[in-house]
C-alpha cells in the first residue's frame, strides 16, 4: 500500500484505473496500490468439493461411538484427531468418486435410500427439486448433479451441485439457484453410512 498526497490531481480518488492500480482510502489517508481480484473459484470441481466438505462437517455429529474410533489409527498416522481423519479419507475418496463413510473399516455394502427427483421446475429465478421414495434403508446422504451444457447430468464431481442428509423417503423439495437462467438438467445419486452408492435415480431437466 502506497500513501499518496493529491491523487490524481485531486482532493482524493477512489476506484480502479486500467484494470491495474486501484485508488482508495483507510482511515482518512488516500492510498494506490495494485489491483487484486479475489480468488474465489467456482469451477465444477472445486463446487462439488465444496458440497461434500460441507456436508461431512455438517455432519460429523452423525458419527458416533465405535465409528469415531474406527478413525483413530489414521488420526495417529498424520497426528491429527479422528475429526480431521474422516475429513481427509472421505474428500480422497470423494476425488475418486467414492461416496462418505461413516466407518474407516466399512466395506460399502449397505441399502442407500431410493430417494430420486420426481420434478424439477422453475420458481422465478430458482429451480424446485421434488424428491420422493419409497424405502430408507441405511440412508445418509443425497448428491444432486446439475449440468447445462449436455443433455443429461452426469454423476461426477465436477457436476455435484449439493449433498444434503437424506433423512425421509416422504415427497420433499429443495431449491437450488442456478448461476444462469437456462434450461438445467439434473440427476442423484444417494448413498448409506458405509459409503454404497445407489444407481442414478430421477433424471430430469428445468426449462425456464
Amino acid at each position: 500500500m502506497v500513501k499518496v498526497s493529491g491523487p490524481m490531481m485531486s482532493m482524493a480518488a477512489s476506484g480502479t484505473l486500467a484494470d491495474t492500480i486501484t485508488f482508495a482510502s483507510w482511515k482518512g489517508r488516500p492510498y494506490v496500490r495494485e489491483r487484486v481480484i479475489p480468488s474465489n473459484p467456482k469451477s465444477g470441481a472445486q463446487t462439488g468439493r465444496r458440497s461434500m466438505f460441507s456436508f461431512l462437517t455438517k455432519n460429523w455429529t452423525d458419527v458416533t461411538g465405535a465409528d469415531i474410533t474406527s478413525w483413530q489409527d489414521i488420526a495417529d498416522q498424520i497426528v491429527a484427531s479422528p475429526f480431521n481423519a474422516y475429513l481427509r479419507q472421505n474428500m480422497q475418496g470423494w476425488h475418486n468418486f467414492l461416496s462418505p463413510m461413516q466407518n474407516q473399516a466399512a466395506t460399502r455394502v449397505g441399502t442407500p435410500s431410493d430417494n430420486a427427483l420426481t420434478s424439477c421446475d422453475y420458481e422465478e429465478n430458482r429451480i424446485k427439486l421434488s424428491i420422493a421414495g419409497s424405502a430408507l434403508g441405511d440412508a445418509w446422504g443425497i448428491a444432486i448433479f446439475a449440468n447445462k451444457a449436455t443433455m443429461s447430468a452426469a454423476p461426477t464431481v465436477a457436476d455435484c451441485i449439493m449433498v444434503l442428509p437424506d433423512t425421509t423417503i416422504a415427497a420433499h423439495v429443495e431449491y437450488w439457484t442456478p448461476p444462469e437462467v437456462t434450461t438445467w438438467y439434473f440427476d442423484t445419486i444417494c448413498f448409506a453410512d458405509d459409503g454404497a452408492q445407489a444407481a442414478v435415480g430421477g433424471e430430469d431437466n428445468a426449462a425456464p
